[in-house]
Formats: C-alpha cells, structure tokens, sequence
C-alpha cells in the first residue's frame, strides 16, 4: 500500500507542475491567457486512451530514465487503476513532447530526459518523505533538488545558446540586407521590368495574331458569300 500512495503522491504532485516551473525559473502563463487556454483545453482536448502499445512505451521510458517508477508502476496497476491510468497519460504525454524535441535538436533532447529523471527523482522523495519525515530522506531531497536546478540550468543554457544563433544569424541578415540595400531593388526592378516585358510583349503578339485570324475569316466569309450569290444560268 506504501507503493501505492507514494505513486498516487507522485500523480497529485504533477498537478503543481506551474510551480515547480516558477521555482526553477520557467516561464508562467498570464492568468487571463492561463485560463483561456484552460477553457479550450478542457474542450477540445479528451483524455488519452490507455492502449498496450502506450503502457509498453511509459514502461520502456521508465526502465531506462527512472527505474524506480517501475515498482511503483506495477502496484499501482493493480491496486489503484485510476491513478495508474492517470500516471500512463501523464508519462505517455512527456514521451510524445520529448519526440517531438528529439527529431529537431537531439542534444535538447538529451537535457530534457535528464531534467525530467531529475524531476521525477524529486517527486519520489518528496513522497517518501510524507509518509517518514526523516534527516536522510531530507538529505537526499536536497541532493536531488541540486541536481534538479543544475539539469534545468543546461537545458536554459542550451537554450539561450539556440537562441543567440538565430540572433547572429538575423543580425547578418540585417547587415547584408543594408549594406546591399540599392543593388538588391535594382536587381529586383530588373527582373520584374523583365517579367512584365515578356508578358506585354506575349499579349502584343496575341493580339496581332488575333486580328490576323480575324481577318482571315472575314475574307474568307466574304468571298463565299459573293460566291454563293452569282445566279447560274439554265
């Protein structure tokens, strides 16, 4: 039954995610935006069905980031299903946010997976320490909050590191764009004076072309009319 609460902990200590975020120095939503995005998630979004192929994911995931959620996993699942389902949607949906962040920056991905294995070390003994309020347990608390902050710290860096790249790279931009401002919209009235050249001239060539075939029908309509007109003699 320990097992079970501490996971059950674990599952509620989720919901305060916003201020562990604040604590460690992530970006908190406004309330007005909070709550509008609230109403339409609570709209638009249902809950995740919980399919074998999903808990074979979160247990892979958890095997090889936290093994000490396993355990906790397993009792859970047989002694508390609701909070199971809950615990596999709330893993499941980190797993499918760390993919995304793989396929685009595999190093970002790498600090996630360790600050969510830090995070996740500081949930269980924070559970832990509910139920036997010891100066070890704090101690280890504390240890794991340290690494915690630390992997939060490489993720910003690296972050901020992304970041000032793409500034470096718009600042070129910006000075090429500058320094090479005259030459660009000449060559861009060039191309464009081109364009709009050929198409007049195209439409030029049509028209002369139209007024030909014109022509030509028109003549051919008058002499087969004057053709048909001539009274044949018996």
């Amino acid at each position: 039954m320990r097992w079970g609460i501490c996971l059950a902990l674990i599952v509620a200590s989720s919901l305060a995610a916003p201020a562990a975020r604040q604590v460690l120095g992530q970006s908190e939503a406004t309330p007005a935006r909070a709550a509008k995005a609230g109403s339409r998630s609570a709209k638009t979004r249902e809950p995740q069905a919980i399919t074998p192929e999903r808990e074979a994911a979160v247990a892979t995931f958890v095997e090889r980031n936290h093994g000490e959620l396993a355990p906790l996993l397993a009792h859970l699942k047989t002694s508390q299903p609701r909070q199971y389902e809950q615990a596999v949607r709330e893993i499941f949906r980190v797993t499918e946010r760390l993919a995304g962040i793989q396929e685009r920056d595999p190093l970002l991905y790498e600090l996630e997976v360790k600050l969510w294995t830090a995070q996740s070390r500081v949930q269980v003994l924070a559970a832990r320490l509910s139920m036997d309020m010891t100066d070890s347990l704090k101690e280890e608390l504390r240890a794991a909050l340290s690494e915690q902050i630390a992997a939060r710290l490489l993720v910003l860096k690296h972050q901020r590191e992304q970041a000032a790249q793409r500034l470096a790279r718009m600042d070129r931009d910006i000075d090429q764009l500058e320094s090479s401002r005259q030459a660009a919209i000449d060559r861009q009235l060039e191309m464009l004076s081109r364009a709009a050249g050929g198409k007049s001239k195209n439409a030029q060539n049509k028209n002369v072309q139209n007024k030909k075939n014109a022509k030509r029908v028109e003549t051919k309509s008058t002499g087969d009319s004057s053709t048909g007109n001539v009274p044949r003699v018996p």
